[in-house]
């Protein structure tokens, strides 16, 4: 089956809806290592819902309330029960609402558990962002929460086996002082530049509505940690390599990758990575300044990089924020998206343009 991104919902540091972010996108005009984004705060951001469904609900779980709703206006979708049960919703996330699991450890600590909230005590699992998006958007079909993983390879295979006519599939990762602080100690990457992040897309069969692109095959690699956390060995190069072969081969009959969003983030990694794909892929053009521009959002980052790179293929047009100064509007027709997630997974998709 062809399946296609139809809509894009976005929260994050520089905007908090598509159209935003791919209009700073081509505002900033500097290479990537200067657009670097240094580590943030919490994000301001509405969710387009009444205020009375929201009251009881976590900013975690508001984060990916405000992507998906994004994702659902962006795509034109209308909600009615009658298409309820063919609607899905896959997320995933690094660490999921970790405020509300700090909270309510506080709260055990300070020696009285029969006295702690019940209401904060519920949104400290992980599904609980992608249940109240399941509940508001009255979405009865499949879903779940990957802790790490390639959410579309999950949400294509709904797709194209049946189970369902839609998935909104993404990535939530918020804001923790502790946790923020916790990495930017480790000695890996001390300098790293976090920021959270919500990117929900809308995926459907392709049909006559104007979609950004087409949905390809994905694949992964293990890396045995998290790049930023652990140094990654090396040799963890050859399992990259195939990991981009094999996606590459995968998605052959939609014709060669013409680009490469990598995962550059201005670490070590990149090297290695870089040496990855001019050995799987010799003859794409690599676009390495997603990261420059979001800067490191954990869990978000792969799903942010097949995000940004679906804006460019509806635009036919790479920015010069994420190649390093050049405007790439070359007769692209297939990007293929790297991603790394605090899990360890070394995530590959390929996207390609409509028709």
């Amino acid at each position: 089956m062809n399946v296609t991104i139809t809509g894009i919902g976005i929260v994050c540091a520089h905007g908090t809806d598509a159209a935003s972010v791919w209009e700073r996108l081509n505002e900033l005009n500097k290479n990537p290592a200067e657009n670097y984004k240094k580590s943030g705060g919490e994000t301001d951001f509405t969710v387009d819902l009444p205020a009375s469904s929201l009251r009881r609900v976590n900013r975690y779980s508001k984060l990916a309330l405000a992507g998906a709703v994004g994702a659902l206006k962006d795509s034109g979708l209308a909600l009615d029960e009658a298409s309820a049960f063919r609607r899905g919703a896959v997320f995933t996330t690094g660490y999921g609402p970790i405020v509300s699991n700090i909270s309510f450890a506080e709260s055990i600590a300070r020696g009285d558990p029969d006295s702690c909230s019940p209401t904060l005590f519920s949104g400290t699992v992980p599904n609980s962002g992608a249940g109240q998006v399941c509940m508001r958007l009255n979405l009865k079909g499949p879903g779940t929460v990957l802790i790490g993983g390639n959410v579309f390879v999950y949400s294509k295979l709904l797709l194209d086996t049946g189970r369902a006519d839609v998935i909104f599939a993404g990535a939530v990762e918020e804001y923790s002082r502790d946790l923020w602080d916790s990495l930017g100690k480790n000695e890996v990457a001390s300098d790293l530049s976090i920021n959270e992040a919500t990117v929900v897309m809308t995926l459907e069969p392709a049909g006559e509505k104007a979609a950004y692109c087409s949905l390809g095959n994905g694949t992964s690699a293990a890396l045995r940690g998290f790049p930023p956390v652990k140094k990654i060995d090396p040799a963890s190069m050859q399992a990259m390599q195939r990991a981009l072969s094999q996606c590459a081969e995968k998605n052959r009959e939609a014709g060669d990758v013409d680009v490469v969003f990598s995962s550059a983030g201005g670490s070590y990694f990149d090297e290695i990575e870089a040496q990855a794909i001019s050995e799987a892929l010799p003859r794409a053009f690599v676009v390495p300044g997603v990261k420059g521009f979001f800067g490191e959002t954990l869990g978000c980052a792969f799903c942010l990089n097949v995000a940004t790179a679906a804006m460019c293929i509806k635009n036919k047009v790479i920015p010069r924020s994420l190649t390093g100064g050049v405007l790439y509007d070359a007769d692209f027709r297939n990007i293929l998206v790297t991603g790394f997630d605090p899990a360890g997974n070394y995530n590959c998709l390929v996207l390609g343009r409509c028709g």
